[in-house]
C-alpha cells in the first residue's frame, strides 16, 4: 500500500470511528514513517472526496472510482474533438449555403441572358 494510500485509510478509520480526520489525528495513526507532504496530500483529497467515494474505499484502502483518470482525459479529449467537429460542420453548411445561393445566381443570370437572345 503506498503512502498516500496509507493516509486515506487512516482518514478512512478515523472518520468511521465519527470523528473529523485531521493532520494530528491521521499523523497519530499511522506514526512518523509517513512525510508531512503525503499526510496534507491525503488530507486534502480525503476531505475533497464526496460520501459516495469515501465508501468505496475499502479496508486496504483500494479506491474503486468510476472512472479513473485516463478515463476521464480521454472523455474530456473526445468531448472537445467533438465540439470542434460540430463547430466545423456549422461552418460547411453555411459554406455550402452560400455557394448555393451564388449558385442559383448564376444559373439565373445565364438563364436571363439566354432569354434574352
Amino acid at each position: 500500500m503506498s503512502p498516500l494510500e496509507q493516509v486515506l485509510s487512516a482518514a478512512k478509520k478515523i472518520s468511521d470511528e465519527g470523528r473529523t480526520p485531521t493532520l494530528a489525528l491521521v499523523k497519530s495513526k499511522l506514526g512518523s514513517n509517513i512525510p508531512m507532504p503525503i499526510l496534507i496530500q491525503g488530507l486534502q483529497q480525503f476531505k475533497a472526496m464526496s460520501a459516495d467515494d469515501i465508501k468505496t474505499l475499502s479496508a486496504d484502502c483500494s479506491v474503486q472510482p468510476a472512472e479513473d483518470a485516463a478515463e476521464l482525459s480521454i472523455a474530456a479529449n473526445q468531448a472537445d474533438k467533438i465540439t470542434r467537429l460540430e463547430q466545423e460542420l456549422t461552418e460547411l453548411k453555411a459554406e455550402f449555403n452560400l455557394l448555393k445561393k451564388q449558385l442559383n445566381k448564376l444559373e439565373k443570370q445565364c438563364s436571363d441572358t439566354e432569354g434574352h437572345k
